[in-house]
């Protein structure tokens, strides 16, 4: 895990998970990257697209770190991440199904783009200081969201990746 003690670290830690994401979508033709079953039900862009959606709540929570707001959910306030994680995951997929890998890595890069402008939009110290929100009692917000955001990608669904791509024949 990079250090993320600073605004600084923060920015180049999601650069550098964007440019990670970037590189192993290259390497995947659409049809591959559109095949189901291949992670469980789930294919290449299905993966890539849970991701894209889960960052939409850390985009949210640093874009709410901004406005001095709670932050809003990027989903129906029915469906909740701590008592319905397979309910609000099959959501996720549904809601992106029907798109390409093309669309896909633009909302990628999106998500990365709104976390980075709430990030330099945000007072260094409110972004770094544990409890200045209420509702991430316990958390710097900066820290927290852009550590388990690299922590989604890297320790989560990363290391399947890329023994995927090499069963593949695809080098990463």
């Amino acid at each position: 895990m990079p250090e993320l003690s600073s605004r600084a670290d923060l920015l180049s830690t999601l650069q550098s998970l964007s440019n990670d994401i970037d590189q192993l979508a290259s390497q995947v033709n659409p049809e591959l990257a559109a095949q189901p079953n291949t992670f469980g039900d789930w294919s290449f862009k299905d993966v890539i697209a849970h991701l894209n959606s889960w960052r939409l709540l850390t985009a949210a929570r640093l874009e709410a770190g901004v406005s001095g707001k709670e932050p809003e959910l990027p989903w129906p306030s029915h469906l909740d991440e701590d008592r319905d994680i397979d309910g609000l995951n099959r959501w996720l997929y549904e809601s992106n199904q029907d798109k390409s890998l093309d669309e896909i890595m633009t909302d990628s890069r999106a998500t990365f783009e709104r976390s980075a402008a709430a990030i330099s939009a945000m007072p260094e110290d409110a972004l770094m200081q544990v409890g200045h929100f209420s509702w991430l009692s316990g958390y710097a917000l900066g820290p927290a969201v852009v550590q388990g955001t690299w922590e989604h990608f890297h320790i989560d669904h990363e290391p399947e990746i890329r023994a995927w791509l090499k069963k593949q024949g695809i080098s990463s």
